[in-house]
């Protein structure tokens, strides 16, 4: 059986080497962008069962790379990272079928529970 495959977009340097190595321990399969537009060119080019995106990032921000992302691709699992909840960003959540958000700051086990649950639905 292939592990899970997840494309992780953050753009703080040490945050996005933490959680992957954290996730790679566990099982899964981490790919990394650095900003929305590598997010979304990387996600026309692997089959991933989970994204998990920041929302403030530079060049496209997470929910722009949630709108482009859902124009061809309807079922892949999305999270939101972020450190700035807010009603806006629970509408655009359901607009483009958000799997979850996750609020920082938050804990490598917060992450792995999400991704748990979100993979189960």
């Amino acid at each position: 059986m292939s592990k899970p495959k997840i494309l992780l977009c953050e753009d703080e340097l040490n945050f996005r080497q933490l959680i992957k190595n954290f996730l790679t321990k566990n099982g899964y399969d981490v790919h990394l962008a650095v900003d929305g537009l590598e997010a979304i060119e990387k996600v026309k080019t692997l089959q991933t069962d989970i994204i998990i995106l920041d929302i403030r990032m530079p060049k496209i921000d997470g929910i722009e790379v949630a709108k482009q992302i859902r124009k061809f691709d309807k079922k892949t699992k999305i999270i939101f990272l972020t450190a700035f909840q807010s009603p806006q960003l629970s509408q655009e959540a359901k607009k483009y079928n958000i799997s979850a958000y996750i609020t920082k700051p938050t804990s490598l086990e917060q992450i792995l529970d999400t991704i748990k649950d979100s993979l189960a639905l």
